[in-house]
């Protein structure tokens, strides 16, 4: 059996028997930490995992007793808030910044009658924040209300299990469509939609006020009464004093939009909190990027067989539309991707070749695509009517090619792959619908635990002049922590290739790390490739738990818990996966990491144009700083700090990479010539 696999046993539901959570009551496994249903922390855990004191005696909202340095940080957010600048704080391990940005801007928002919106990257980051305002309100009743969109909450959805395939757009159309029908009690309606009118308001109300609930508590609690989640939310949200926000409902101007609307919010009416404010940037490009594949012109010409032959321009019908980007694109993509992956193309390169094979001029372009976005429309209605997915390729492709021909150079780098057929893709670098609205906000707090250079962040943002810039490092004791680099290997894919014993040496600096102890070890790599092929290497030679993350491994969460809850293991996974940052592992969950290289990103089109326009406006070399050395750092660093997440904890963390030498002072390391008896000695130094 391979290493890290588990089966069940006889006699296992028996010895599950009486295992209880202590707050839904649900059915607990013996080895599991925390409720999977509710996510308290159960037995021997939650004694641990309760963390701070709760002290009635704090300063304003603050609900804990503080530590060093919590109420400077309360206090600096509080008079960044009050004079309406932004506040760029890097806050380091131990300090509390989920607590801090909490009290600081309810203590602002409350004295100006405003709310908070606070965002984040994942769920378990807001179950984070519902569980600091449990706390908060033990001092001063706050209501906070997760949100969610459609897609993650929509019960109906869940039902047929194509949540993730269907378009915001579509979903929200064929949302409107079913609660027009369910208000008017006719044949289609969502019974969920119509449960929530026949329902009274405040038993909705009344349990977040007073519970204070994380997302999928709500969603059960809404499930238990047979009643949508979303739109629950939407009648009660205005009520929230504090709303926890995906970063999708301010980067996308349609939803925050629909949100502000709903909630008669103007820029006064609010205050901002970025949580992980370091995944902003790329989060900003990713939403305004947009692609067009050769394999979905295929939808297209399905839906122009099921809904008829429709003309689009003179002598143009729809089928006529995609064979002719077909062999656009797949021309671009043999002609200018020869031993690349991707090619930059010229200025207005499909609108050139799209009225050059169809014979168009610039108006009657226009009215190609208008006409294709009425089909379109036309077919996702009678979608929609029939019962049918409610998704239209034709609706998708016609608007992509409006974005595309909306999309400036000065703002997109538009480029061809080879991949997967052939594709074009329009990459964001400049992100605009994020920058207008972050320059509305009259108070935001940007933080992060690994957020500096600060004035990188500044300045890619284009931040204003006056942002305020503070650095809050962690309270716990320095020498709990080891950081080491080893100077004789370097993971490097140009060193590789020019070293044929540079894989191995490093397979046996990590083989060596890993049997140097039987504590918790994680080994994180640069990139999902290196990790596969020193597999087999790995596995033959580390007689311990091994655990491994997949770029589309399904057993995660379950791999993660096994080895939480277990001893003797190694966990192998990457940097900026989604183990290395978001996820604690405090105590003896994770005392060893070994760091295979820094994680320089790969080099491509979209970075090389970055860089060179950085270089331009910040000076030259901070285009590689920002785009490749500040990136790597992070990375790294948010490795390290999966090891110390309690005051009591205890870690080494081991960097096999020369590179790091010149970055000591940054990632607080030093360099060692054996790292297996420098980290032998820390771990038998705590057990004297």
């Amino acid at each position: 059996m391979p290493a890290g696999t588990f089966i069940s046993r006889p006699g296992m539901a028996r010895d599950m028997a009486g295992h209880f959570c202590p707050r839904c009551k649900t059915l607990l496994p013996p080895d599991r930490s925390r409720c999977p249903h509710c996510k308290e922390p159960s037995g021997q855990t939650a004694v641990r995992e309760r963390g701070p004191v709760l002290d009635p005696s704090a300063p304003g909202l603050f609900p804990y007793t503080p530590r060093d340095g919590q109420i400077t940080i309360v206090n600096t957010i509080r008079e960044a808030l009050a004079s309406g600048r932004h506040l760029v704080m890097e806050s380091g391990t131990g300090t509390g910044k989920t607590i801090c940005a909490l009290s600081g801007a309810l203590e602002h928002a409350f004295e100006r009658k405003k709310k908070v919106l606070y965002l984040t990257r994942t769920i378990s980051q807001s179950d984070q924040v519902m569980k600091e305002l449990r706390n908060i309100s033990r001092k001063r009743p706050v209501f906070g209300l997760p949100v969610l969109g459609r897609g993650k909450s929509c019960l109906l959805m869940r039902s047929f299990g194509e949540g993730d395939a269907i378009s915001p757009g579509a979903m929200s159309r064929m949302c409107e469509d079913m609660k027009r029908r369910a208000g008017k009690r006719e044949k289609g309606g969502c019974p969920y939609y119509a449960n929530l009118l026949a329902s009274d308001d405040s038993m909705f109300l009344g349990y977040a006020r007073r519970d204070n609930p994380t997302a999928e508590e709500f969603d059960v609690f809404c499930q238990g009464t047979g009643s949508c989640p979303y739109e629950a939310r939407k009648l009660i949200m205005s009520e929230a004093d504090v709303l926890v926000l995906p970063y999708i409902h301010m980067l996308s101007s349609d939803i925050r939009k629909s949100l502000f609307e709903r909630l008669q919010l103007s820029a006064d009416d609010f205050v901002v909190v970025v949580d992980e404010a370091h995944n902003l940037i790329d989060a900003a490009r990713d939403e305004e990027s947009f692609s067009l594949w050769v394999s979905e012109l295929d939808g297209v010409e399905a839906e122009a067989k099921q809904y008829g032959r429709a003309w689009l321009a003179k002598g143009v019908d729809v089928n006529r539309l995609t064979s002719t980007l077909r062999d656009i694109i797949q021309d671009a993509a043999n002609s200018q991707c020869e031993g690349v992956l991707e090619a930059r193309l010229g200025r207005r390169f499909l609108e050139g070749r799209i009225r050059e094979e169809l014979g168009l001029s610039d108006e009657e372009l226009d009215m190609l695509t208008s006409n294709l976005r009425n089909l379109g429309e036309t077919i996702l209605e009678k979608r929609v009517k029939d019962g049918d997915n409610p998704m239209s390729a034709t609706l998708k492709l016609a608007t992509t090619l409006e974005d595309w021909f909306r999309a400036s150079d000065a703002r997109f780098l538009k480029t061809v792959s080879a991949s997967g057929g052939g594709g074009l893709i329009a990459s964001c670098l400049e992100p605009k619908t994020t920058l207008e609205f972050l320059r509305q906000c009259s108070g935001v707090v940007h933080m992060s635990g690994t957020l500096q250079p600060l004035q990188q962040y500044v300045d890619v943002l284009d931040l204003p002049r006056d942002t305020v810039q503070r650095i809050f490092p962690s309270p716990f004791p320095p020498e709990n922590r080891l950081v080491l680099y080893a100077d004789d290997v370097n993971p490097g894919m140009r060193e590789m290739r020019a070293d044929p014993t540079m894989k191995k040496r490093i397979c046996d600096r990590i083989v060596g790390l890993c049997n140097s102890t039987t504590r918790n070890t994680m080994v994180f790599f640069r990139s999902y490739e290196m990790l596969k092929s020193m597999r087999p290497v790995l596995e033959r030679e580390i007689p311990r738990n091994l655990f491994w993350e997949e770029s589309r491994s399904r057993d995660l969460a379950e791999a993660v818990q096994r080895f939480k809850t277990g001893r003797n293991g190694v966990f192998f996974t990457v940097m900026g996966g989604k183990v290395a940052e978001g996820l604690d592992f405090p105590g003896e969950e994770l005392s060893l990491a070994i760091i295979v290289g820094l994680p320089y990103p790969p080099p491509s089109l979209v970075s090389e144009e970055l860089k060179a326009r950085f270089d331009k406006k910040y000076g030259f070399g901070k285009g590689w700083d920002y785009t490749s050395l500040a990136p790597a750092l992070r990375k790294t660093q948010q490795a390290i700090g999966r090891l110390i997440r309690m005051e009591t904890d205890r870690g080494a963390a081991v960097i096999l990479d020369s590179r790091a030498s010149r970055y000591e002072q940054q990632l607080g390391a030093t360099r060692t010539r054996d790292p297996v008896a420098e980290v032998r000695r820390f771990f038998a130094h705590e057990r004297g």
